[in-house]
């Protein structure tokens, strides 16, 4: 390993020191898609930008205890791994950090970083992760994205060098680790062409007339966020746009300005405005008014049908959801006398996905607004044996304790919490509850395998499948099986 520093190196020197240019070959991945290299062997230098089998030379900016980070300088001999990234934006916008790596090692690194959680975090020995399932559409299959307005646009270095007179107007994703700077966004791969269109009219339309953008520092201004939500196998397109007050004669410019440049392509369109009073930037809303169309999406997953509100939660790529949901049934392998209770339950569309392979499922979830949604998709779908509750977790599970009318031991448990993952009472409960099966989804391996670990004492793995549900990012979504001993 080269050293390119302008004092002698102590030999007793482990670790790098800051403003250090490094040469290092990049041997490992991690979670948050940056690149690992050894430095004398053993000290971790995370790298963003490169890939396993890089050889690079990197700036060393920050060095902590156990690892240090670095700027990638030069690229020396690319890995056999990396491609040229599509997206212009790429390296900026935080959105899809693997998409300079091809698609095949995406998903070998996202079975490397399954099989860590749960070796390192999980405590596991010899744990065995199926190969991952891909998904055929490596772009545009996101059915929403949320942008964000600001006045305080984050400058590229390209930008910086140029002239750039929108200095004070931004519309898109907030640059990591700066809560109140935004990249200017006019192009995502992740999501359909049409809305690219509408996100470039929208920025235009407002910075044309000059209008103001919501300062959490001042509590003042006017627009907040942008969302464009699109279903895959209908032919629904919404455009919600949320401010801080109501301009009724405003937003009726904005949604014919929208409609003239897409009225030829034939959406079932509907234009929601939201109004949010938050001190707070959350893209939520106090009250929304439907200015255009029906005011919601429809949609299908297999043969069932969804209702979804403009804020209601739903999978983001939709086409992938129907694997996700196929694998659940079929690490499951229910039984038509089965009762199954689907915690962390969102609009209940596992819930009715598995509902006619069962005698009955009762989905459980905190939001009374989904559980609202999870109902009318129910009646939807003319499914009735299921019911839904809105109750925290932990409490329903506390209750069933006490309630001997529903014998969970013999039955199963779909868990498919928030990445945070389940509360440690909660999964104390399940472990007095003894369900005879618990199929686990999650979006976050880490807290996953950290969950299992504490149901291991009565539960062994039966099976890990990996479903990947956003290509060219870190994430994955993961399905484990938990068998009674």
């Amino acid at each position: 390993m080269k050293h390119k520093f302008n004092v002698r190196r102590p030999l007793s020197e482990e670790r790098p020191f800051k403003n250090e240019l490094l040469e290092l070959v990049i041997k490992d991945i991690g979670f948050e898609g940056n690149g690992i290299a050894k430095f004398n062997g053993n000290f971790a230098v995370f790298v963003p930008g490169t890939v396993p089998g890089d050889r690079v030379e990197a700036m060393v900016w920050k060095v902590k205890k156990n690892l240090a980070e670095a700027k990638l300088v030069t690229l020396l001999e690319p890995s056999e791994h990396r491609i040229e990234a599509k997206c212009h934006h790429f390296g900026v916008c935080n959105g899809c950090k693997m998409q300079h790596i091809t698609y095949s090692f995406q998903l070998e690194v996202k079975r490397n970083n399954v099989i860590n959680a749960f070796t390192r975090i999980g405590g596991f020995e010899e744990i065995d992760v199926l190969p991952v399932i891909g998904c055929e559409n490596h772009f545009f299959y996101r059915n929403k994205l949320e942008f964000s307005f600001s006045s305080n646009r984050w400058l590229t270095e390209n930008d910086i060098s140029g002239s750039i007179e929108d200095k004070n107007f931004a519309l898109g994703f907030h640059k990591p680790g700066f809560i109140d700077k935004v990249i200017d966004i006019n192009e995502c791969l992740l999501q359909s062409e049409i809305s690219n269109k509408i996100l470039n009219l929208t920025h235009d339309f407002f910075k044309s007339r000059n209008i103001s953008v919501y300062s959490t520092k001042t509590q003042s201004g006017f627009l907040r966020f942008l969302i464009i939500r699109q279903s895959a196998n209908t032919n629904d397109l919404l455009v919600n746009i949320i401010t801080s007050e109501d301009n009724q004669s405003l937003m009726e410019q904005y949604k014919n300005y929208i409609i003239s440049y897409i009225d030829d392509i034939k959406f079932n369109f509907s234009f929601i405005h939201s109004i949010s009073s938050a001190k707070a930037q959350v893209a939520r809303a106090d009250k929304f008014n439907v200015l255009h169309g029906k005011g919601y999406l429809e949609d299908k997953l297999g043969n069932l049908h969804f209702k979804i509100s403009p804020f209601a939660f739903f999978q983001t790529n939709t086409k992938q959801c129907e694997k996700l949901f196929d694998i659940v049934l079929k690490l499951s392998d229910f039984q038509k006398n089965e009762n199954v209770i689907d915690l962390y339950c969102g609009c209940g569309a596992i819930s009715l996905y598995v509902a006619d392979k069962v005698n009955s499922v009762h989905g459980v979830e905190l939001s009374e607004e989904a559980i609202d949604s999870a109902k009318e998709n129910a009646k939807l779908n003319n499914i009735s044996n299921c019911s839904f509750e809105a109750k925290d977790v932990k409490n329903y599970l506390k209750e069933l304790l006490v309630d001997s009318g529903f014998h969970v031991k013999d039955n199963t448990i779909i868990l498919d919490p928030p990445r945070s993952g389940i509360h440690p009472k909660a999964a104390e409960y399940i472990l007095q509850l003894e369900p005879k099966k618990i199929i686990y989804v999650s979006c976050n391996p880490t807290t996953q395998a950290r969950d299992i670990r504490l149901l291991a004492e009565k539960y062994t793995i039966s099976a890990i499948q990996p479903v990947d549900m956003f290509p060219h990012t870190f994430h994955i979504e993961n399905i484990a099986r938990l068998d009674l001993k």
